[in-house]
């Protein structure tokens, strides 16, 4: 996510519908891209975020600190995608290249198609995301135990599905963003 500044955050919070609009416009490009990277489609990925940033626009009054921001914004979008992922199946044809090739991509989403949604959201918050256990945790609402059981069985189900591509995957033990 990129940095948005905390008087942005904070005007939001404490301010009218003018600084909440600034802040939604800030944040759409995260929002989006974190819908896209747990959906794979661009429709469904838009439809996600604008959902979520509704729920921004009505909530962010009732954020605490400007500093829970970010991990705030990531449960709205995950939530808002993996909803939008119930309510529709998304053909792996359809999916957008993860800046690999078109094979591998195709791959990586039929890979991830095949993870039940509990699993795909901690891979994708932390392969695609880069966030911590602790921090995937914040987000899901559930504890970080529960974050690294579910990474670690991702990661058994995922390995040979891609076996062509196992050097993508970190080891037991190695830890590494955007392996993915």
């Amino acid at each position: 996510m990129k940095r948005i500044p905390e008087e942005t955050i904070e005007a939001a919070r404490t301010g009218g519908a003018v600084e909440v609009e600034r802040l939604m416009e800030a944040a759409w490009s995260d929002a989006y891209r974190l819908a896209f990277s747990v959906l794979g489609d661009a429709e469904a990925a838009k439809d996600a975020a604008q959902e979520a940033c509704v729920t921004m626009y009505r909530a962010v009054g009732s954020l605490r600190s400007s500093a829970a921001f970010r991990v705030w914004l990531y449960r709205i979008v995950v939530r808002a995608a993996m909803e939008q992922q119930r309510r529709s199946v998304l053909p792996v044809a359809e999916r957008a290249d993860l800046n690999g090739s078109p094979d591998q991509t195709i791959d990586v989403w039929r890979a991830l198609d095949a993870l039940p949604p509990k699993l795909r959201a901690v891979v994708v918050l932390r392969y695609f995301e880069g966030l911590n256990s602790r921090e995937i945790a914040s987000v899901l609402r559930v504890p970080d135990g529960t974050v690294r059981f579910r990474l670690a069985s991702a990661m058994r189900r995922l390995r040979p599905l891609l076996s062509d591509t196992d050097e993508r995957f970190p080891k037991a033990g190695e830890v590494r963003t955007n392996a993915i």
